[in-house]
C-alpha cells in the first residue's frame, strides 16, 4: 500500500528543527552529611564512661589476680617450712639409727648379753652373678634321714643365765636322682 500524497509532501517540506542546547545543572561543592553513630543511644560521653569502666575493671582484675598469687606464695612458703622441719626430723632419726647400728656398739651389746667372738671366721666363696645356678634337687628326704634338732636347755630359776649345749645334728642322707626339668616355653 502506498502512502497518501499529502502525507508525503508534509514530510518533505518539514525540515528538522534544531534542538535548543541542554542546560547544564549548576555545579556545587559536595559536603557529606555528618556521620551519625551506629548506636544512637551512646553519645560521646557514653563512650568515655564505657572506656573508663573497662580500664577500672581491668585494673581491678589485675589487683585480684596479684592478691591470689601472693596468697599462693604465702601458702607455698608455709608448706616449704613444714617440709624443711620434717626433713630435719628425718635426718636426726637417720643419724640415731646409724649410731645404734654401729659395729662397735653392736659388739659391745653382744658382750653385755654374753656372746663371745668366734675363734675363726670363715669367708664364704664368691659366686659369679653372670653364671646361672644349676636346678636344685627338690625331691623329698627319706623319713629316716630327717635331721634331729635338740633344744637348748633353759634355766629354771629367774636371774640365772641359761647355758646351751648344742650338738651338731647328724648329716642328712641325700640321694641324687636325675630329674627332668620341663623346658620353658
Amino acid at each position: 500500500m502506498a502512502p497518501p500524497p499529502a502525507a508525503t509532501a508534509r514530510r518533505a517540506t518539514a525540515a528538522p528543527q534544531p534542538r535548543p542546547p541542554a542546560r547544564r545543572p549548576l555545579l556545587r561543592v559536595f559536603e557529606p552529611e555528618p556521620r551519625r553513630s551506629a548506636r544512637r543511644g551512646l553519645s560521646r560521653r557514653g563512650h568515655v564512661w564505657a572506656g573508663a569502666a573497662l580500664v577500672v575493671a581491668s585494673l581491678l582484675a589485675v589487683v585480684v589476680a596479684d592478691a591470689m598469687v601472693a596468697q599462693g606464695q604465702v601458702r607455698l612458703t608455709a608448706v616449704e617450712a613444714k617440709i624443711d622441719g620434717q626433713l630435719a626430723i628425718e635426718k636426726a632419726a637417720q643419724t640415731e639409727v646409724a649410731q645404734l647400728a654401729a659395729p662397735a656398739r653392736l659388739v659391745g651389746q653382744g658382750i653385755i648379753l654374753g656372746l663371745t667372738a668366734p675363734a675363726q671366721v670363715v669367708d664364704l666363696p664368691q659366686v659369679p652373678l653372670n653364671v646361672p645356678l644349676p636346678a636344685p634337687d627338690t625331691s623329698p628326704l627319706p623319713v629316716a634321714a630327717k635331721p634331729v634338732v635338740s633344744r637348748p636347755a633353759t634355766a629354771s630359776t629367774p636371774g640365772t643365765r641359761a647355758t646351751a649345749t648344742t650338738t651338731s645334728p647328724p648329716k642328712p642322707v641325700v640321694t641324687t636322682t636325675p630329674t627332668t626339668v620341663p623346658a620353658a616355653r
